[in-house]
Parts: structure tokens; C-alpha cells; sequence
């Protein structure tokens, strides 16, 4: 099943994902950076305006920010899916609208069936599919070998 996660995580990825003059936001955005990548967490493309948040100052205090994001744990299914961030009207913070595929995707439960343990194949099977490599997250790519 494909989950996401979506919010104001109150922090960016890098310095690109500012515009304005920020406290030192080193640290933070170190350890947000690596929580993504040790989850094996992937992004939604964006469309639109990048920034989508501002501290409603102006001149030399205005603040922009990329603090919205939309990130999930695999996106194999959905490979057109993507995000629009909009203008924000009464709040700080820009509404996210995800966009994509229209496809109506089932969930099922993993079900494995004894009896396959049986069959003289299902230990070599077993060890071919493993030894794969599958070019995505590491979640993606142990679910993609238990569905095989």
C-alpha cells in the first residue's frame, strides 16, 4: 500500500529551499535531510510555485520558505503523480493539491500459501528473486520481490 506523508515538517532540505535571511538552520536541515534519506522517503514532483510558505513580512524581513512537501514511500504505482503548491489566501502556509494518475488502485493483503514450499523450484525461486536488484528505495524494492 502506498502511504504519504503531507504537512509542515518546519524545516527545509537545503538552502536552495529558502529565499530571504533565515537563523542558522544548519543543523536542522542536516538531520531533516538524513531522516529522508534513511527512511528511503521520495518527494512528489511540484508544480507551481516552489515556495509555500512566507512569514507575511515585507522589504528586507520577508521570509520564503519550502516547509510543505508531499513525500511518499514508493511511487511505482503512480508514476505521474504529482503536487501543486497555490497561492496562499488566509493563511501563511500555500494548500498543497496532489495530482496524477485517475487509476483506481486496489489493495490487497500479502498471503503467501504453504503448499508452495512443496514444489522442488521454490527454494532456487526464492534465492533468484532476492539476488534482483530493483532500482528504487529499499521499501519499494521488498515489497516489489514479495509481490514476485
Amino acid at each position: 500500500m502506498n502511504r504519504g506523508l503531507s504537512g509542515g515538517f518546519q524545516h527545509v532540505l537545503d538552502m536552495s529551499e529558502v529565499c530571504g535571511s533565515s537563523a542558522d538552520i544548519q543543523l536542522a536541515m542536516t538531520e531533516f535531510r538524513d531522516c529522508i534519506l534513511d527512511t528511503g522517503l521520495i518527494h512528489l514532483p511540484v508544480q507551481g510555485e516552489r515556495f509555500s510558505w512566507h512569514n507575511c513580512s515585507e522589504g528586507d524581513r520577508s521570509l520564503w520558505k519550502c516547509l510543505d512537501r508531499l513525500i511518499v514511500n514508493e511511487i511505482g504505482q503512480w508514476p505521474c503523480s504529482h503536487y501543486h503548491c497555490l497561492n496562499a489566501r488566509t493563511s501563511d502556509h500555500s494548500p498543497l493539491v496532489i495530482r496524477g494518475d485517475t487509476v483506481s488502485h486496489t489493495v490487497s493483503m500479502f498471503r503467501f500459501d504453504n503448499y508452495l514450499t512443496m514444489s522442488s523450484e521454490f527454494t532456487t525461486s526464492v534465492q533468484n528473486i532476492w539476488r534482483h536488484q530493483i532500482a528504487e528505495t529499499n521499501m519499494y524494492e521488498v515489497t516489489r520481490k514479495l509481490q514476485l
